[in-house]
Parts: C-alpha cells; structure tokens; sequence
C-alpha cells in the first residue's frame, strides 16, 4: 500500500466510500491542513485527512475512511500512523463520537482518554414547564448584535479552558457565521446592568434547533437561576411555534447548564470527546487489536467542526 498526497483530481474521481469524509487537496490551507489517499494498484483504499481547528488550535482533528472490501485489515490504523508523520507540530489528535461507535472503538485502541462528555441532548419542550422564568431575561433580538458575539465568545472560551482551550484569536472564527444560524426570536439572554451575563442561544438547524446555554461568566452571581430563566424562555419561544423537539448541546462540566438540563427529563446517547496524545501517534504494527479491526469496519470518523475546514 502506498500513501500519496490527495490532489484535486483524487477528489473528482472519489468512489463514494471515501466522500464519506470531507476530502481537500493536501495542504489546502497550510501546514497544518494534509491528506493523503492510499493506493494499491493504483486503486484507493484508504483516505485520511487532518487540520487544526481555528477557534482552538490546541490538538488535530483527523477523519479516515477505507474502502468496504478492504476493512477489518488495519488500514485504518495505517493510515492513522501515516497521518501523525505528517503533523508539522507535535499536537495530540482529538476524535468524538457516540460512547458506543465503532469508530470510538478505534481511537480507544490508539491509546485516547476522554476529556469531555456531553450528555443526552433530546429534550422535549414540554419539559420546559419544569423551569421558571426569570425577570432579567430578554429576546436576543432586543440586544446590540456586538453584545452577543461577545458574550457568545465568552461563554465558549471559559467553558472550553480547562480541557480545550481557545486560540488567542479565536472570537471571530468562532462567530463567523453566526448571523446565518442564530435564531435571534427564540434565543434568550439574561441582562444585568446593561450587560449580558448568561444566554440560550438557538441555532437553525435541518433537523431540529441545537440549543446552548450558559453564564458569560464562570462566578456569575445566581448563574444558575439565569440559566434556568434563559431556557425557560428559549423553550417557550419554541414551543410557541409548534416545535417539539430541541437537541442541546452542553458539556458535563459546565456549571451552570447541568443542573438545569438535569430537568429536562433527557433522553440520546451519551457523546465522547477523546484526545490521543502524541506519544501514542505512532504506527506499530505489533499493536493491531480487535477494536482496530473493529474499527476499519466503521466508515469514517465523526468531523469536529467543517468550518475547520475552510481556507
């Protein structure tokens, strides 16, 4: 099997197994943006693809996929091996997924520990009787456009700090296309003294709406009750229009959203968020398990964020 770099022309003739993945040319960004195709025959078995997010930057995010008649062989470990020689730094990698996937079977085996865990995210928006509102609460649409990308980028920074943390200049990465999904009727913000101290922001989604909620502050004074209020009129707003069911997506760490979500009478699958650190992102041939083969059985690995991915 030979890796060669994924060009252009790979790409227009991918078979199906492989845009499974988001495929780029090699480097398509910078050095720290490869891919790479393996070949046998002249026939593509296996992809692979790393990047550094831009709102973190602090690890690399990878997908691989190999071709159906070829699972269950350790290609896909392979190409896990050949994708850490390519790292122009000496980053760990970061893969996510459902608690139970395949393809988290794979990154166990590479020797990945988990660093974050987000909860069972379906709630129905009856639940939202359970909450009581709250007097500060506000329509986003009530608030300076500024104030939101602010609060929005504070929020995800001291959330993420202990275990992810963000990029010197993350904030406009981050809220690069916010204006294009945030439903600003339905998401919600808690206003004191003129300034926002927590907020339940509500994505559009195909799907459902994604909701998030949290305190611009990690020490906000009764950042709990904000939340709580924040929600209760996010929901409210939801429900209003008929919608029944929301995905939230928080962390089990944060503060302030738990105990709220705690009440919402969830329900999904538990989401992991694992790191394999560098020491680990070595090829070895010797190592192949069956949770590696197991896991070339799976299709790809789960995309962190494709905005990542742009130029």
């Amino acid at each position: 099997m030979e890796f060669m770099p994924l060009t252009p022309h790979d790409i227009e003739e991918a078979p199906a197994w492989m845009r499974e993945i988001p495929l780029r040319a090699d480097r398509w960004r910078d050095r720290h943006t490869r891919s790479v195709v393996a070949k046998i025959e002249q026939m593509p078995v296996a992809a692979g693809i790393l990047w550094t997010s831009r709102v973190h930057g602090d690890r690399y995010r990878f997908e691989i996929a190999v071709a159906p008649d070829h699972r269950r062989r350790g290609l896909g470990r392979e190409t896990f091996g050949h994708l850490s020689g390519l790292r122009a730094d000496d980053l760990a990698f970061m893969a996510r997924g459902y608690v139970d996937d395949d393809r988290m079977a794979f990154v166990r085996a590479l020797g990945a520990r988990t660093v974050q865990i987000v909860p069972p995210a379906e709630i129905d928006t009856s639940a939202r009787l359970e909450l009581r509102s709250h007097p500060a609460v506000k329509g986003a649409a009530g608030v300076a456009w500024d104030q939101l990308e602010d609060a929005n980028a504070a929020v995800y920074a001291w959330t993420h700090a202990a275990w992810s943390p963000v990029a010197a200049d993350f904030a406009p990465a981050l809220n690069e296309d916010l204006a294009d999904e945030l439903d600003t009727e339905a998401t919600s913000v808690a206003v004191v003294g003129g300034q926002v101290v927590a907020n339940c922001m509500v994505y559009r989604d195909s799907d459902r709406p994604i909701v998030t909620a949290e305190t611009v502050s990690p020490h906000t004074p009764d950042g709990e009750r904000f939340v709580e209020g924040c929600v209760r009129r996010a929901l409210d707003v939801l429900a209003a229009r008929g919608v029944t069911d929301v995905e939230f997506n928080g962390h089990v760490s944060d503060p302030h959203f738990l105990p709220v979500w705690t009440r919402l009478r969830p329900t999904g699958r538990w989401f992991h968020l694992m790191e394999v650190p560098a020491a680990s992102s070595v090829y070895n041939t010797g190592a192949r398990t069956r949770a590696g083969y197991r896991a070339d059985q799976a299709s790809h690995l789960r995309v962190h964020n494709l905005g990542d991915l742009r130029p």
